[in-house]
């Protein structure tokens, strides 16, 4: 929908709920000398790409008059205006309020103050964390931020999963963005703990239990179903996974809760529709920019570890290159933690800080399986099987969620490699 005449003091509502008074409001804070226009919006997502927010593209018009300019200068910009979902059931059954609220602080007061901790300790940019959009506003039920295709990142297929080089990539500025927050909670801790204090974690708290009681048993029962239909004569596969599966939330609850030397401000929703990537001409990844802080946790570093590496790769890639992941995973945080003046905090040699990595994998790695139940289905669906977060729906009751995505024969593979991994690993 678009907007035109300046003039025209009339707001006009649109599906984002913005109008031209307040985009100009937003960006006058910015660019003193500028005038918005006109407007168009689009969608910005597409069914199935995210499940707690409704993101919109909108592409802003106008000019600027310098005072030392004779003439206007024309101006184009487009961003991103994340909203909550209009139907208030959708809100309610994905807690998406309390999640948005995550967003905001991250925006509005971690992230610039791990910047700032960052810039005080080098001038080297390679080794800050940065890999975030710019952010031109959070507040209640509204994050506004650049619109990364402008600098031509792309999403990939989440149907297709992570290859060698995205995994590389992601993990160097993982390891990054961990680094941070060790580093800072050594040197600052009570300024830490107050970060840490803005956080409610999203999903897995034991208060939760009865709302998503039946989205779980749903989820293990599928899940169960999946992986009996594959391997139908393992019977110690089937009860291993039935043994974790009984007590399924409890067992994420608890590893969520727990705490260690190695806890960090984790992102929380490391998977392929919030991590972007920039190609060079010939095609090798010069950049990645992770999205969508609504799940941020305080909790051990290897919970996203878990959930990247067992939700969104093949099981032939990880068992061939998990400990090489492992290891650029260690690399990058131990050049990181010498930067940021903290690496002797946390190990007597780098050879201990990667065994403490690979003890932290291994206690965390069931809470790939868990996420999986939910990731796999939502990751592997077509378009067209993904419930529409743009559809507002009956405004009845709140109701816990009822996201039931027919599993598929990709996601029914996915399922039983990781059961299969997981038992003889010794993980459950």
């Amino acid at each position: 929908m678009g907007v035109n005449d300046s003039d025209n003091e009339e707001v006009v509502s649109s599906t984002s709920k913005m109008d031209l008074q307040m985009l100009q409001k937003i960006f006058v804070k910015h660019e003193p000398d500028l005038v918005i226009d006109s407007y168009e919006e689009a969608k910005g997502s597409g069914r199935g790409d995210n499940y707690t927010a409704a993101l919109f593209r909108i592409t802003l018009k106008g000019y600027t008059r310098p005072k030392d300019a004779s003439k206007k200068l024309r101006w184009e910009r487009t961003v991103i205006c994340k909203r909550l979902p209009d139907c208030k059931i959708k809100r309610e059954a994905f807690k998406s309020e309390a999640l948005f609220r995550n967003e905001v602080e991250f925006y509005n007061c971690i992230m610039p103050e791990f910047i700032a901790f960052q810039k005080r300790k080098t001038k080297d940019v390679s080794h800050i964390f940065m890999a975030v959009p710019r952010c031109y506003l959070a507040q209640n039920d509204l994050v506004m931020l650049e619109d990364l295709r402008v600098r031509r990142f792309t999403m990939p297929d989440r149907q297709a999963g992570l290859g060698m080089e995205q995994m590389k990539a992601i993990l160097v500025e993982l390891s990054k963005f961990h680094a941070v927050s060790l580093a800072y909670k050594m040197q600052h801790p009570n300024e830490f703990k107050r970060l840490t204090s803005k956080i409610s974690e999203g999903i897995f708290t034991k208060e939760n239990t009865e709302w998503y009681r039946n989205y779980y048993e749903i989820l293990t029962k599928n899940a169960l179903q999946m992986v009996t239909q594959t391997i139908p004569d393992q019977k110690e596969y089937l009860a291993k996974m039935k043994g974790f599966l009984d007590n399924c939330f409890g067992n994420l609850v608890e590893l969520v809760s727990r705490k260690s030397k190695l806890s960090v401000i984790c992102h929380g929703d490391c998977w392929t529709n919030n991590i972007l990537f920039k190609h060079d001409e010939k095609g090798s990844i010069t950049e990645i920019c992770f999205l969508d802080f609504q799940l941020i946790r305080h909790g051990s570093l290897a919970l996203d570890l878990a959930y990247l590496i067992y939700c969104f790769t093949e099981s032939a890639l990880r068992k061939a290159n998990l400990q090489t992941w492992l290891s650029i995973y260690h690399q990058q945080l131990v050049k990181s933690l010498k930067v940021l003046g903290s690496l002797q905090d946390y190990c007597t040699d780098e050879a201990d800080l990667l065994r403490q990595i690979q003890d932290e994998f291994r206690s965390c790695a069931p809470f790939g399986l868990g996420t999986a139940m939910d990731m796999l289905p939502i990751s592997t669906c077509s378009s067209e099987e993904a419930p529409d977060l743009y559809v507002s729906g009956s405004e009845t009751a709140p109701t816990p969620p009822e996201l039931n995505v027919p599993p598929n024969e990709l996601c029914r593979r996915k399922m039983t490699d990781i059961v299969l991994e997981m038992v003889d690993g010794g993980m459950i």
